[in-house]
């Protein structure tokens, strides 16, 4: 550590650690200096014995002025900047600073373009611009609630900015935390004319949420990154808006997406990350869960990253694009860390604010990703909302899903949800609920186990996930699911089929189905194929496929929000690689080869897809009608009975009956006359009407009355 670092904490509170190496680590007195010759004594009020350093608790004059820069000097003639530290976390600096203006970043006009920067400790701003070939640099303006603001009179369209900003007895230089868009790797923001964005013509769908979706998780690199795609580049925004493409007659990229029947595309992050260099992407690799700017697009995706209009421009055009094609867009948003805090533009502006810190002022790692966001801190949420209003507005997006959405807190959490649903109604708010570590009061936590607090936000399922495909973690791949082999699973496999809504003799976790978000496989951990190289190693394939498909057609017929990572659908595998983040396209991309010759496994998957679609009993959107119309039932053997009496004028149909044959040998069973099959071991209708079933070994029907 340095000899000395000295820390304003709170109003009247200074901290200084003073180096052992330094005196010892000893000094009798302690003086805070400022502008004009302005002297003070601080008073020690405690002192702290450390292995490498002595710190000294002291008290201070609690009406030090904000915006202004102070030294702390000892006994011993040394002096070092006074740093605002812990009290920027105080009520007293929130209820003093708290600004709820609309107008941070740059806003611009054809004639002028406003600028905004919240930093309340900052000394000095100056707006650094970068215009048609010149740069001018213009200091800017200390206001009400420690904004900073410059008008500049010139058509900026084109234009690139920086602020550098003088704070702690350091000046450093930075990107704006509100940056619409950037130049290449994040090096500069840019003003951009919304109005070039927004004309983009949209293609609005009738709106589709809760447990009428089906969510299908993609990143837009790996969607057409391999060269066997059929489109003209590769891995892009505007490779993935090409249409009619395919591979030995299966459709590829988008068109694929809408050959499909999925009501929602989940883009893995597009928003700016920065483990790849957006100027050499075939150099290295990474899906994006690794943020630097939360508003611009991931500049590796376009078509020129120096170009700051092509990222926001190609990105409405993907969405745009798949609107017509009659799929809505959720994004996938990290706000729960940055890549590294020394280098974002959170901490520039603002030290020890943005991210959550303990009491000896270490930061958190409840993400263990080393640092995490501090969604509690109104200025903090003011920035996810405003964030979440700009990209659902810019890109007219359909919904988001929130990455370690439990680091985050229930307030922010249900305000995303009002401010996501004021841009559009039908907006999905959902999210990973796992009870991460953060310093953050486990009740405050937007985690799974405060569900009931989150009205109308979903949560991964891990339990139907667990259940009915077995556990997944690299510790765990041998343990088997009811679908991959242990039939002692098949009571749990009710709550998982249920949406866990339903409570004793069952496994109750949500209060509404459309909270269950049931997914088989994510981008995360091994592909359910893979999982199924160990834990049902001494199979064959044909076996391991009619496995897969129990698990296709649960996630289409169980109660709750159906969610397909892509691949699943036809088998896709990793090379067993349980943790591919960064392992290449070669791992990563979609493998076309592969689902063609899987081709009747995605085909099933087509037909479980329409079959929820088609019968509102397996759609249910209150726990109410969960308990009202759903009997569930574990037959010989371990087989499920699940059965929705749930009247469907649209389908001549009144109930609907799932029966599961987990074994290998074929059953029977004896109905009443009047039902029908809708759907059979290979996903087809039967004509005419049963009274005696056969359910072949490793398959689900449903039958309909």
């Amino acid at each position: 550590m340095p000899s000395m670092n000295a820390y304003l904490d709170d109003f009247g509170k200074v901290t200084v650690d003073v180096s052992r190496n330094f005196f010892g680590g000893r000094s009798d007195s302690f003086y805070i200096t400022g502008d004009r010759g302005y002297s003070t004594q601080l008073l020690i009020v405690g002192v702290e014995d450390h292995s490498s350093y002595i710190r000294y608790n002291l008290t201070c004059p609690a009406g030090l002025v904000f915006g202004t820069s102070y030294m702390v000097r000892e006994s011993h003639g040394l002096a070092v900047p006074l740093e605002y530290r812990m009290i920027v976390n105080t009520k007293q600096f929130n209820d003093r600073f708290f600004y709820n203006g609309d107008d941070l970043g740059a806003t611009y006009h054809w004639t002028h373009t406003d600028f905004a920067l919240w930093a309340p400790t900052a000394v000095s701003v100056i707006l650094r611009i970068r215009n048609r070939g010149t740069t001018e640099t213009y200091p800017m303006t200390r206001g009400d609630k420690g904004v900073w603001r410059r008008r500049v009179i010139a058509n900026l369209k084109y234009a690139t900015y920086t602020y550098i900003v003088e704070r702690n007895g350091e000046i450093v230089e930075c990107i704006d935390p509100y940056g619409i868009s950037s130049i290449g790797n994040g090096r500069e923001s840019a003003v951009i004319d919304l109005d070039e964005i927004t004309k983009i013509p949209d293609y609005p769908l009738e709106e589709i949420t809760g447990t009428d979706a089906v969510i299908y998780e993609a990143s837009v690199r790996d969607m057409t990154s391999s060269s066997i795609t059929g489109t003209k580049t590769h891995g892009t925004y505007l490779a993935l808006c090409e249409e009619g493409t395919s591979y030995e007659g299966m459709p590829t990229g988008l068109s694929y997406l809408a050959s499909l029947g999925v009501t929602h595309v989940q883009l893995m992050p597009v928003m700016d990350f920065i483990t790849v260099d957006e100027f050499h992407t075939e150099q290295g690799y990474n899906w994006g869960y690794d943020p630097m700017q939360f508003i611009t697009p991931e500049g590796s995706y376009s078509s020129d990253p120096d170009d700051p209009y092509a990222r926001v421009r190609e990105l409405r055009t993907l969405v745009t694009k798949m609107h017509k094609a009659g799929l809505r867009v959720n994004l996938d948003v990290v706000f729960n860390h940055v890549y590294n805090v020394e280098t974002s533009s959170f901490h520039a502006v603002l030290p020890f604010y943005y991210f959550r810190y303990n009491s000896s002022g270490f930061l958190s790692n409840g993400t263990y990703c080393g640092n995490d966001f501090a969604s509690e801190k109104p200025m903090v949420r003011k920035f996810i909302l405003d964030a979440v209003r700009k990209i659902m507005s810019i890109y007219a997006i359909d919904g988001m899903r929130f990455d370690l959405m439990g680091i985050l807190d229930t307030e922010t959490m249900n305000k995303v949800r009002e401010t996501a649903q004021s841009v559009k109604p039908s907006a999905m708010i959902y999210g990973e609920g796992w009870d991460m570590p953060t310093i953050l009061d486990g009740a405050r936590k937007a985690s799974i186990n405060n569900q009931d607090k989150m009205p109308g936000i979903g949560h991964f399922n891990d339990f139907f996930r667990d259940m009915i495909k077995g556990k997944t973690s690299d510790d765990q791949k041998y343990v088997k699911g009811y679908a991959t082999g242990d039939l002692g699973l098949s009571f749990g496999t009710l709550s998982a089929l249920c949406g866990n809504t339903l409570g004793d003799p069952y496994y109750r976790r949500f209060d509404s189905p459309e909270k269950s978000i049931n997914a088989i496989e994510t981008h995360d951990n091994s592909t359910a194929w893979d999982k199924m190289h160990a834990c049902c190693s001494n199979e064959d394939r044909n076996i391991r496929a009619k496995r897969l498909k129990i698990m296709i057609a649960c996630t289409m017929v169980a109660q709750g929000v159906p969610f397909i990572h892509a691949g699943f659908e036809f088998g896709g595998t990793k090379a067993d690689n349980s943790n591919s983040y960064n392992a290449g396209d070669n791992i990563n991309q979609m493998d076309w080869r592969r689902a063609v010759y899987k081709k009747e496994l995605v085909e099933y998957t087509k037909k479980a897809i329409t079959l929820r679609r088609k019968y509102r009993g397996f759609r249910l959107h209150f726990s109410r009608q969960i308990e009202k119309y759903v009997r569930l039932s574990v037959a010989e053997g371990g087989g499920i009975f699940y059965e929705i009496t749930c009247s469907d004028p649209g389908n001549d149909s009144q109930v609907l009956r799932v029966i599961i044959n987990p074994g290998f040998d074929d059953r029977w069973y004896n109905f009443e006359p009047g039902w029908r099959i809708a759907f059979n071991e290979n996903g087809d209708e039967e004509p005419g009407e049963v009274s005696k079933v056969r359910v072949p070994g490793l398959s689900l029907i449903v039958c309909v009355r």
